[in-house]
């Protein structure tokens, strides 16, 4: 059952990392997209500009991106502008590309990039009033900066999407690798002091010594000098649960959750079926016997013939 549970979470995770990606994914395109028609929108401003001056041959260098939300329009020859002009034309090409409405123009100069010549916010439904409007700018070179905060919250909230993103994935491997390392580390428990069970190693192979047999439980196999016996995935983690405890009495409830856990449901004439098969492979040696302890579980009874 907990893996079931484990694997819904990593399901949940799986959704929402490809749902995150796809938005992600979304947003650049609309990026992309956006930037294109900014690009084109401050162009054709700069054309206006240059033919309300008077000048249809200048050339409009190319558009400069800062980053997100910030742009530069550059010209190859000085020119002189009107301020009310250069609103009513900005205005009228950001609405006709479908560019956010809300920008701050500024006009600066080429000799000293620090120095605004003019500028002013464009707030959609607001009436703040522009300053300097009317008032014919001299000729010179100039440099026109727009900048979309819109577009800088924007970027913002999909980089902070991206690391919630990234966290909440690390935090599900970690939660998946805990579980996974916990189970494993159930499996892999060190003997008890009272075990007497000897752990040996034949070509640097790990072996558990079970009367005359050598017990291979990663190759699930039990070998002697006459006979090799290969056991089932489950005859294999019963028979290592019973080896570890040798002689004493190991509790249905607990055989049942180690070896049948991961199928989810227990059912304990399995158990019984797995137990009867065990005792079968066993037989040949009569050192050792899997004994039925009434009410409780099974033990594993190593030693008998010597005892006799």
């Amino acid at each position: 059952m907990k893996w079931m549970r484990i694997i819904v979470i990593l399901a949940v995770g799986v959704f929402f990392l490809s749902a995150g990606t796809l938005l992600v994914g979304k947003n650049e395109a609309a990026a992309s997209l956006s930037e294109a028609r900014i690009n084109l929108a401050l162009r054709s401003i700069g054309h206006q500009l240059l033919l309300q001056a008077g000048d249809s041959t200048s050339r409009i260098l190319p558009v400069k991106k800062k980053d997100a939300a910030t742009y530069y329009l550059e010209f190859q020859s000085p020119f002189s502008f009107v301020p009310d002009t250069l609103v009513k034309v900005v205005h009228q090409h950001m609405k006709s590309a479908n560019l956010p409405l809300h920008y701050m123009v500024n006009v600066l100069n080429c000799s000293n990039i620090n120095l605004v010549v003019y500028g002013y916010e464009f707030v959609e439904k607001k009436t703040d009033r522009i300053a300097c409007l009317g008032r014919t700018q001299p000729t010179g070179c100039y440099v026109i900066q727009v900048v979309f905060p819109e577009l800088a919250d924007t970027k913002a909230s999909s980089n902070a999407y991206v690391w919630l993103t990234a966290l909440s994935a690390m935090v599900l491997v970690a939660f998946v690798g805990g579980s996974w390392r916990k189970r494993e580390k159930k499996k892999t428990q060190a003997l008890p002091p009272d075990v007497t069970t000897t752990i040996n190693t034949v070509n640097e192979e790990p072996f558990i010594a079970l009367g005359k047999y050598a017990f291979y439980d990663t190759h699930r196999r039990l070998k002697s000098e006459n006979e090799s016996i290969e056991l089932s995935d489950k005859e294999s983690r019963l028979l290592k649960i019973f080896a570890l405890h040798p002689n004493q009495t190991v509790d249905r409830d607990r055989l049942l959750k180690e070896v049948w856990e991961d199928d989810g449901v227990f059912v304990g004439r399995s158990l019984d079926v797995f137990v009867s098969k065990l005792r079968k492979k066993l037989q040949n040696d009569r050192s050792l016997r899997i004994a039925n302890v009434h009410g409780k579980g099974y033990k594993l009874e190593t030693g008998i013939e010597e005892a006799a």
